[in-house]
């Protein structure tokens, strides 16, 4: 049975460029700036934050702009992100849009920034387990390898060659 090698995740990584951040007054769910995260807001998000939602207490808005490297990974990071949104009391610290690619922070006034260093804690624990997720990987990839050696039933040994030098070499 033929093992194929796994991809590295990538690092969840925001983009910094100006245009990629918008700073705004929070206007309600139904405002353009935010109807993309919408359905976030209202699924599985408790009564509490959701009231806060509704009743415009909220007045900043933060949409920052995930940097993708390749759409496969948006599934894991939807995982990873989704068990990371949420407080022990159950409202959401941040939302996301259907695409995954970029996520919405809501404060009350001058508190933008105390929730934007809640968001990143989050995404620095998402980085952590991507990064032993990623080592667990590696080794496995390099067990494929070894094991196709011993066995043989490599089908291209030069391109199972150039792969485990990939893996072992490229930092990601």
């Amino acid at each position: 049975m033929e093992h194929d090698y796994k991809n590295i995740i990538s690092h969840i990584d925001i983009d910094r460029s100006l245009g990629a951040i918008e700073h705004l007054s929070f206007n309600g769910i139904e405002d353009e700036n935010t109807l993309e995260f919408k359905n976030d807001i209202e699924a599985g998000n408790d009564s509490i934050e959701l009231h806060l939602v509704k009743s415009k207490s909220y007045k900043e808005a933060l949409v920052l702009r995930l940097k993708k490297s390749n759409g496969a990974y948006s599934d894991a990071w939807r995982d990873f992100l989704r068990e990371e949104q949420k407080t022990f009391g159950g409202s959401k610290i941040f939302y996301m849009d259907n695409e995954c690619g970029k996520l919405l922070v809501l404060s009350l006034p001058n508190e933008i920034r105390n929730k934007l260093n809640m968001v990143i804690t989050r995404l620095n624990k998402i980085n952590d387990r991507i990064t032993r997720i990623n080592a667990k990987i590696k080794k496995e990839n390099f067990d494929i390898y070894s094991s196709r050696l011993k066995n043989k039933e490599a089908f291209d040994k030069k391109k199972d060659d150039i792969i485990n030098f990939i893996n072992q070499n490229l930092r990601v």
